[in-house]
């Protein structure tokens, strides 16, 4: 019981620093300062702008419907408009399956006995834990990525000093989910 209860001690650590993560605005500043990219806008200093991710930036482009956002999806210019959002789709399903699994951690620490329902509960919740702990690897990693292949920047490095603190509470972040998921494993490998 004590294994699983520090499990979801790290757990609830791991999904509040991932949500400090990604709801923070300093991601990353392009080298010449101009352009700062977060996981829901990117932002040019001067003029200073936003434009949301999820939505097209073109003004001639006009979305009604379910089907023109389709539309726009689908004639999109590959890979370069799809990695905002799928990083921006990414941290969301990450927010919302570490939250399960705190669901499930929190059930299980509840009703702890030795019946069948708690050890399913309980890989349950490692499963959470174990696909929180990809998708924010994923989230940091796509970060990585998009520098490399926007044309707004004008670089084809990736410099670690133009990332902000949010990178690295969300690396951080991804160490406690994987520390989370190794004591919820040795919990789960004990009582089955």
């Amino acid at each position: 019981m004590s294994l699983a209860l520090h499990g979801h001690h790290i757990l609830v650590i791991a999904t509040l620093a991932f949500a400090t993560a990604v709801l923070l605005p300093s991601w990353y500043t392009s080298p010449n300062d101009q352009i700062q990219r977060n996981v829901f806008d990117i932002c040019t200093i001067n003029p200073y702008s936003c434009r949301w991710t999820l939505l097209p930036t073109s003004d001639n482009i006009t979305i009604r419907t379910s089907k023109d956002f389709i539309d726009y999806l689908v004639n999109l210019d590959f890979p370069i408009s799809v990695f905002p959002i799928l990083v921006a789709s990414t941290a969301i399903a990450c927010a919302g399956i570490s939250l399960i699994g705190l669901l499930f951690g929190s059930w299980y620490i509840q009703r702890y006995s030795d019946d069948i329902g708690s050890k399913w509960i309980l890989i349950l919740t490692t499963i959470c834990v174990f696909l929180s702990f990809v998708l924010s690897c994923g989230v940091w990693a796509i970060m990585l990525t998009t520098n490399l292949h926007q044309n707004d920047t004008n670089i084809k490095t990736v410099r670690l000093e133009d990332f902000g603190f949010s990178l690295w509470i969300n690396i951080g972040a991804s160490g406690a989910y994987f520390y989370s998921f190794l004591i919820y494993l040795i919990t789960a490998c004990k009582h089955c």
